[in-house]
């Protein structure tokens, strides 16, 4: 046989046998539909989901979620590691105070510090129309997580090291359980009775419940947030601080009082700055005489003289 035909016949036999052998099927898994924004896409327009997708929601938004106990199809009590939570979406509840940062960075420094496991539980309500969960209590501890998380994550850098480890080396933390009560479909209503409940032993700012007026919330925080920060040695996470010290919540009542008491006109903000800073300053010039030393030396060194007063006796002042 011509060795060129002999060669055209050998590629067309294997041509054929190309052509006769089983095709291989690629199995794409298909990613997207555990995604949650897929799997809530259909009832993004509703005010509730159906039952039948509450148990794949959970399971989808913590991968390492086990349901311990169903109070009702809707009301669950799940476990869940912390990776898991701090992965999640996750928003403060609309009628929750925000994270007092100061009390936070001193729950962060506890956890990581003493390295026991997260024997707390925190109050989820997944939110509709967000496609997200609210936190309804718990904010501080999940945002000291956070806290850790943030800084844990961060390369090693022998000039300035974090005090919660570098390159993710909190293991230990990111895989312990905690626990989380969780509700899908609650009303307003139900939530509110739920935070009052919850948070009797601590007094919820009268701003959070009584008025969600965006304006004044936001000028109460601005300025709260300010006095944070340039006082920030008067500001405690104990929840009865000792003169001249103050917690976040309570000066947040004193200017919501503040708030209140005047008309602020269009800018509130600066109208609250002022009447603080008017009072700060006429309280240097006229010390009460029972003031210890310990307390005048604090005070003559920050510049702040404001809560050498309680805040019932700052809302009659000012």
């Amino acid at each position: 046989m011509n060795t060129d035909n002999k060669t055209n016949t050998d590629n067309k036999m294997n041509s054929i046998k190309s052509t006769n052998k089983p095709k291989v099927k690629l199995i794409v898994v298909d990613r997207l539909k555990h995604d949650l924004n897929v799997l809530l896409e259909p009832y993004k327009t509703s005010e509730f989901l159906p039952i039948v997708v509450i148990n794949e929601l959970l399971t989808t938004a913590f991968k390492s979620c086990q349901i311990l106990h169903e109070y009702t199809s809707q009301y669950k009590i799940i476990k869940i590691k912390v990776d898991d939570l701090l992965s999640a979406n996750i928003t403060n509840w609309q009628y929750n105070r925000p994270p007092d940062l100061t009390r936070c960075n001193d729950i962060a420094r506890y956890i990581y510090n003493s390295m026991k496991p997260i024997d707390t539980m925190i109050y989820l309500s997944f939110n509709n129309a967000k496609q997200s969960f609210d936190i309804i209590d718990g904010i501080h501890r999940y945002t000291s997580l956070k806290i850790i998380k943030e800084h844990n994550s961060t390369p090693l850098d022998l000039l300035t090291p974090s005090e919660f480890g570098n390159n993710n080396d909190a293991a230990w933390l990111y895989e312990s359980y905690l626990i989380v009560n969780v509700r899908i479909n609650s009303t307003d209503g139900e939530l509110i009775e739920l935070f009052k409940s919850l948070n009797k032993s601590n007094p919820i700012p009268d701003l959070y419940i009584r008025d969600t007026n965006k304006d004044k919330k936001d000028a109460i925080e601005q300025v709260s947030n300010n006095w944070q920060i340039k006082y920030k040695s008067h500001f405690s996470s104990n929840s009865k601080p000792n003169k001249p010290n103050i917690n976040r919540d309570r000066f947040i009542d004193l200017l919501d009082s503040i708030y209140d008491k005047y008309n602020l006109g269009e800018n509130p903000k600066y109208c609250l700055e002022k009447l603080l800073e008017r009072t700060n300053t006429d309280i240097s010039y006229n010390i009460p005489r029972k003031t210890t030393q310990t307390i005048r030396e604090k005070c003559a060194d920050t510049g702040c003289w404001l809560f050498i007063y309680g805040i019932d006796e700052l809302k009659k002042m000012i």
